[in-house]
């Protein structure tokens, strides 16, 4: 009998503990599951950001209305606080993939060259810069020409290949047989010219 009286005792510390167990599991896969919506929205902003600013089918630059720099701007910057609310490491680590991504690819748009767009693309004059008529075209925003080029020429950048070693001999030879044979024999003479 005091067997089963021990019992009846533990049974309710062991019904509790499968209740805080179910509930601290609930809890983190809420938190986990708002990190990952977090995820989705920064990434899926920046995307759009890219594709506010994409040039029309046919042309190679973007347009230069204001009102799309604007917009991608915002957009840019919104996706930067909401990546701020990523908790999960590994969505943290996801994130910072795709914004890399995406950053190469707004910078292959709007600074395709170290001299950039001529000055007319931002605006039609100097003057125009600031203070515009109806007759004007609106000038590009500054305050939208800041954020995009800070988000594609970082101070912080991270060079994820930065410590990845050049080809080795071996594998320059490898190349050379089996293919591929103009890079094999291109990093030949490149490592010729090295000695």
């Amino acid at each position: 009998m005091s067997v089963l009286a021990n019992l009846s005792d533990i049974g309710p510390v062991v019904i509790g503990a499968g209740v805080l167990v179910t509930l601290a599991t609930l809890v983190l896969n809420i938190r986990r599951s708002e990190s990952e919506r977090y995820l989705t929205a920064a990434v899926d902003l920046l995307e759009q950001a890219y594709a506010v600013l994409a040039p029309p089918e046919g042309q190679t630059i973007p347009r230069n209305v204001r009102v799309d720099w604007l917009a991608a701007a915002r957009l840019v910057k919104t996706s930067q606080n909401i990546s701020y609310q990523i908790k999960q490491s590994s969505h943290r680590s996801i994130y910072r993939a795709h914004r890399e991504f995406w950053r190469a690819r707004l910078h292959a748009l709007i600074y395709p060259s170290d001299e950039g767009f001529p000055e007319e693309f931002f605006a039609e004059s100097p003057e125009h810069f600031t203070f515009w008529s109806d007759a004007d075209r609106e000038p590009l925003s500054e305050a939208s020409l800041a954020v995009l080029y800070r988000f594609v020429l970082p101070e912080d950048f991270e060079n994820a290949i930065k410590d990845e070693p050049g080809f080795s001999v071996e594998e320059i030879e490898r190349m050379q047989s089996f293919g591929p044979k103009a890079l094999g024999r291109l990093m030949a003479k490149v490592r010729q010219r090295q000695k």
